[in-house]
Parts: structure tokens; C-alpha cells; sequence
């Protein structure tokens, strides 16, 4: 009883630090003249520079270490498939309705992500929010992330902007998942099949200008074995060249660690995970002859932001 007291007083402190376990903390305040900041759970104010939020979500789990990982899967398994049920019920009504569609993968992480969130422990800290897109000022643009994890579907999806939809492979049709992101709008990629693919890409840049809905993309194309970046396929890039939007670079860091490309144990009450997203790049003046130079432009601009352990390992 004794050390069960000291996990509640710990979870306690923790729930306190991070928003009451899964809660959004977005508040805003002033410190000093002409200077904003934010108000971090446990009454810390961080200042934040010109207006840039930070976000917190997760929460440390108060299970001890002891606890099964099938436990703790087939706990959020069960939610998993009851959000997605739910998800999918909620949809009928909206199908004649795409911008309201574009909000169901929001709506369902929104009900979802706790689960994990309390399960295994995982913390997320989301910097430079004001730079995200917007559905309701009609203000799309085409996120860039790193993709090292599992995890990024569910930790990514809970910091984007709702309205935001995503290009995935056609594999992922087979999975629940799959259901839901279909009627979100996302666009699913047949890779074996390259004339496909660039017409579906193509068909994406309308969906942005006409409802002004996001779009987020992994330019590496697949999750890294070791957590490390790789290289970038120019097919986002030439998306957003085409649909003439700015694109949002978002860094994911330490993700990895929590659960990577390989096996089904996730680590538990690690460090939070970052996701920042970087200043808008403005398009509108690319061409299809300089897309490769501004490829690898993004690229090291992705390397200048991660940390050693996740960028590419120079060749000797």
C-alpha cells in the first residue's frame, strides 16, 4: 500500500505538470511589456517569443512497470475499435459534407489518442502552433514530417490542424484505420503502380484550393528502421508547387525511441516527444526545374532540426 501511495502522489504531480493527463494546454498570458508567453501545467509561465504557442498532451501512466504490454495493447485495441465503430456511425451523416468530413480523423484521435496517452505513459510537447493551417480561415497547407515511428500516426495526427487529411498506401484500406481515414478524405497511393499514383496527387492539389482543407505527408515514403532521416521523394513538394500553398515542415523528435520500426513493445513514461512545426515556405514561386534543389533544401533543413541520434549517419 505503502508504494502504491507513492505512484498516485507521483501520477498526481504529473497530472498537474501535463494538463490533467490528456488535456490540450493552450493558455496564454503576459510577461512583462510587449512580451507573451505560456502558461505551462503547475503554473510555469515559459516564454515563447512573438505569439508561439506551445501545446501539451499526455500524461505519465500511473500503471505499474509489471503491467503486460498485451494488457495494455488490447485495452487500447478495444477503445481503438469502439472510436472507430462510433467514428464511422457519425460519418453517414456527414458524407455529402467534405469539409465536415475532413474534421472525422480529429474527431476520432481526439477520443482515441487518451487511451494510449494513459496506457503507456506518453507525453507530447507541440511547438510553433501558429504556423499550422487553417479549415475555418481557409488557409491549407501541406505538412512535411519525418516519419520514425508507429506512434507518428496517432501523436502527429493529435497536433495537426483539424481538416487535415493525409496520403497513405492503399495496404492500409485492409485496417480499420483505413475506413476512417477513407471517409476523412485521405488519398491512398497504389505505389506498385506509379501512373496511379501521380494522378491521385494530382487529383489532391483541387481538394486543397477548392475546401481548403491540409494535407500531411511523409516525404521519406516509408518509417525509418533506426529512427535516422532519409531521403526526401519529391512528390509533396511538387503537391504543394502545384496547388500553391506554403509548406509547413514539421519535425518529430525522440519518437523513435518510445516504439520503432520494428517489434510491439512500447516503452513506457519516457521523455515527452516533440513535434515542432517550423515557419511556412512559400511556393509560389517554384518550378518544376528547381523542385529538386528546394527537395534538398527541405531536407537539410529537417537535419538542422533533429538531433544527432536522427540524423543521417555521414558516410565515411
Amino acid at each position: 500500500s505503502h508504494r502504491f501511495l507513492q505512484m498516485w502522489e507521483s501520477e498526481r504531480h504529473q497530472r498537474n505538470r501535463w494538463g490533467r493527463g490528456v488535456a490540450s494546454v493552450r493558455e496564454r498570458m503576459a510577461v512583462g511589456k510587449g512580451k507573451r508567453g505560456v502558461l505551462e501545467p503547475g503554473g510555469k509561465v515559459e516564454p515563447v517569443g512573438d505569439g508561439l504557442d506551445v501545446e501539451y498532451y499526455g500524461c505519465r501512466t500511473p500503471l505499474p512497470s509489471f503491467v503486460p504490454q498485451f494488457f495494455r495493447f488490447a485495452v487500447c485495441f478495444t477503445w481503438f475499435l469502439t472510436c472507430v465503430a462510433c467514428t464511422l456511425a457519425l460519418s453517414v451523416f456527414l458524407l455529402p459534407r467534405r469539409r465536415w468530413r475532413a474534421r472525422l480523423v480529429k474527431i476520432f484521435i481526439v477520443a482515441f489518442a487518451p487511451s494510449v496517452f494513459f496506457m503507456y505513459g506518453i507525453r507530447i510537447k507541440v511547438l510553433g502552433t501558429r504556423h499550422r493551417g487553417s479549415l475555418e480561415e481557409n488557409r491549407p497547407v501541406v505538412y512535411l514530417a519525418n516519419h520514425s515511428s508507429t506512434l507518428d500516426f496517432v501523436t502527429c495526427s493529435r497536433s495537426l490542424s483539424t481538416g487535415t487529411i493525409a496520403i497513405a498506401k492503399r495496404a492500409l484500406l485492409l485496417h480499420p484505420l483505413g475506413w476512417v481515414a477513407w471517409l476523412n478524405g485521405t488519398v491512398f497511393i497504389d505505389r506498385s503502380n506509379r501512373q496511379k499514383a501521380i494522378k491521385s496527387m494530382n487529383s489532391i492539389s483541387g481538394l486543397l484550393r477548392e475546401y481548403g482543407i491540409s494535407v500531411c505527408v511523409f516525404p521519406e515514403g516509408t518509417r525509418s528502421r533506426d529512427g535516422r532521416l532519409q531521403p526526401f521523394k519529391k512528390g509533396a513538394m511538387h503537391l504543394a508547387m502545384q496547388a500553391g500553398v506554403p509548406i509547413v515542415p514539421v519535425v518529430i523528435r525522440g519518437a523513435h525511441k518510445i516504439w520503432g520500426k520494428f517489434g510491439y513493445s512500447i516503452a513506457c513514461n519516457e521523455d515527452p516527444i516533440e513535434i515542432e512545426f517550423l515557419d511556412p515556405i512559400d511556393t509560389s514561386a517554384w518550378t518544376a526545374e528547381t523542385l529538386a534543389k528546394h527537395t534538398e533544401e527541405l531536407h537539410a533543413l529537417f537535419v538542422q532540426n533533429l538531433g544527432e541520434d536522427q540524423r543521417p549517419k555521414k558516410e565515411e
